[in-house]
């Protein structure tokens, strides 16, 4: 089970925050968030069942999914549990 620690989640957090103030364009939308969210979890359970080793691509997928489900408000473990279930 992967915890993280509370200075961990408020740096990611100000780090949001802080690109969202530079960016001179309109941040993305909750809807457009959860369906690259929906997209990147497809991605990484297909790569889950790949043969070939893919680990960084997987890493880099899990680290965009975690960022996104806090982005739209999802708890930690709600957000490991939807990347373990399959989906239709």
């Amino acid at each position: 089970m992967i915890v993280t620690n509370t200075q961990t989640v408020r740096n990611a957090e100000d780090l949001i925050r802080r690109h969202i103030q530079e960016r001179p364009e309109k941040p993305r939308s909750v809807q457009e968030i959860s369906a690259r969210y929906q997209q990147a979890i497809r991605q990484y359970q297909t790569l889950m069942k790949a043969q070939n080793d893919n680990r960084e691509q997987r890493v880099m997928l899990y680290a965009e999914i975690k960022t996104l489900g806090w982005c739209i408000g999802r708890d930690e473990q709600k957000v490991v549990k939807e990347i373990n279930t399959p989906m239709r």
